[in-house]
């Protein structure tokens, strides 16, 4: 025999009856209303905290790692376009003007310079028969450069002579099929 608190139920109808005032109340406003101020309260930002904070934080976060959540996220941020308008943000744009502002751009390129690594790297990059190859091929282009320049001044300086001489000898002027050059502006 039931007690006097039990309620018969035999066909679940209170149950269900019961489910059904919940999700109401639940889809009311005055449960979002309750919800938003619960969430905004100092009691709901002290137990995220708690809950980051605590081992509860740190076995989601290994979890996280574990199970490939980090990768999907990445891969989510790069596929839906969300990365690409976070490196163009002006926000973006700051942060790595701090970090070049900072020293530890400073203490980078110190330590960078100053690792045996990068002279061996170094090293290798100018011994390498490209490297090497396209200092012979610049130094004979430069040289022929120069040698290209000097008999091109060399024609001018020439000319203005044999025009000087002309003159003070009182000399018609050179031919027509001679090659003369232009004064230089």
């Amino acid at each position: 025999m039931p007690s006097l608190g039990t309620v018969v139920d035999p066909f679940g109808l209170w149950s269900r009856a019961s489910l059904a005032v919940l999700d109401r109340v639940l889809a009311s406003q005055w449960a979002n209303d309750a919800l938003t101020i619960t969430l905004r309260s100092a009691l709901a930002e002290r137990a995220v905290l708690t809950v980051i904070e605590g081992s509860l934080g740190q076995a989601a976060l290994a979890s996280a790692i574990r199970s490939g959540l980090a990768e999907r996220a990445a891969t989510e941020l790069v596929e839906s376009g969300a990365l690409a308008r976070i490196l163009d943000s002006d926000e973006m744009e700051e942060l790595v003007g701090q970090v070049l502002d900072s020293r530890l751009l400073d203490t980078s390129v110190t330590r960078i310079l100053a690792s045996e690594e990068l002279w061996i790297v170094v090293d290798e990059v100018a011994r390498s028969p490209a490297v090497t190859d396209a200092i012979a091929h610049q130094g004979v282009g430069f040289a022929g450069q120069m040698a290209e320049e000097l008999g091109e001044r060399s024609r001018r300086a020439d000319a203005r002579l044999e025009r000087i001489a002309r003159k003070l000898l009182r000399r018609r002027p050179a031919p027509d099929d001679a090659v003369v050059l232009p004064e230089p502006p």
